[in-house]
């Protein structure tokens, strides 16, 4: 578990954002069923807000792959506009340091999300229907797959590690890519801990709480969703041991971050959630003027 926030040094306070420029090219390396299509609706609609240019995928609506829609390490040639420079990237790709910076300027933004492995393993197996693509009969197909995986060589065992440009990395080498990813990337987002990342992004954007108010879309429902045995939670850390490395890496980096910015981190995240009770109410029960007024300022922006 975290260090609470309530235990963070009450003397240090973070720096006010209130004067700081907001950061406006951005590129989110989006992670297959760990939330991220929410990050991408705020991010999205922040850019419809101040008319921003996102760059489009051109051979496959959410991917920028190559012309066989495979994820390979992106390229400029990927982007519908190849010759553009667009304010934000936003979807699904390869991280790839030097064609990305062909296209994005030196101050460029990288964050990222990812999610406890498991979690988000059962999510990519429930979207993608991996039981009735490899007729998997069982009634608990999560257990079924993972006693069998050799005989699913099309199902990555380690796909946090091919979108950051690793295959099969060496347990040795973990160390390494963790510095490496965090030398790269200003922010590592974690799922279960969505509100307190999306304060932490929206400080280190000079953005305003507003800016990052959400609905949560595509949320999955399948009945192993919570489905929790610890001889297969452990047969799946034993055939994703990278996932779990990375996960725990920046789990801690995020709440020594948290604790970096000092008290007013836990003032913004308070605010944030009142914020977000009133903007989940339907608009008939905002009933007094001042939360009409302030609901004014967020109620145009557009949450995919």
């Amino acid at each position: 578990m975290p260090t609470a926030l309530a235990n963070q040094d009450k003397g240090k306070v973070a720096p006010s954002t209130d004067n700081c420029a907001e950061k406006q090219h951005i590129v989110f390396l989006k992670m297959h069923k760990c939330a991220s299509s929410t990050v991408k609706g705020i991010l999205k609609s922040y850019a419809k807000l101040h008319r921003l240019a996102i760059a489009s995928p051109k051979y496959f609506r959410y991917d920028f792959c190559n012309k066989r829609c495979i994820l390979a390490p992106f390229q400029k040639e990927f982007m519908e506009f190849p010759n553009s420079h667009p304010n934000m990237l936003l979807d699904h790709m390869v991280y790839n340091e030097r064609a990305l910076k062909e296209v994005f300027p030196h101050d460029t933004f990288y964050v990222t999300i990812i999610r406890e492995p498991f979690a988000a393993f059962k999510s990519y197996f429930a979207f993608f229907q991996l039981d009735k693509l490899h007729k998997i009969k069982s009634r608990n197909p999560v257990k079924y797959f993972l006693e069998h995986h050799d005989n699913y060589k099309t199902v990555s065992n380690d796909a946090f590690a091919k979108q950051f440009g690793f295959h099969n990395p060496q347990k040795k080498d973990f160390s390494n890519i963790f510095r490496y990813i965090d030398s790269k990337f200003q922010l590592v987002m974690i799922a279960e801990y969505f509100d307190e990342s999306l304060i932490l992004m929206k400080r280190y954007l000079c953005w305003k709480l507003e800016d990052v108010l959400y609905t949560a879309i595509n949320a999955g429902r399948y009945s192993y969703k919570y489905f929790q045995d610890e001889s297969v939670n452990r047969m799946h850390r034993n055939w994703s041991p990278f996932s779990y490395a990375l996960y725990d890496y920046f789990n801690k980096t995020l709440w020594r971050k948290i604790q970096e910015e000092g008290e007013s981190f836990s003032q913004d995240l308070h605010r944030f959630r009142s914020m977000l009770k009133v903007v989940r109410k339907p608009i008939s029960t905002v009933e007094t003027k001042e939360n009409v007024c302030n609901l004014s300022n967020f109620v145009n922006l557009n949450f995919y």
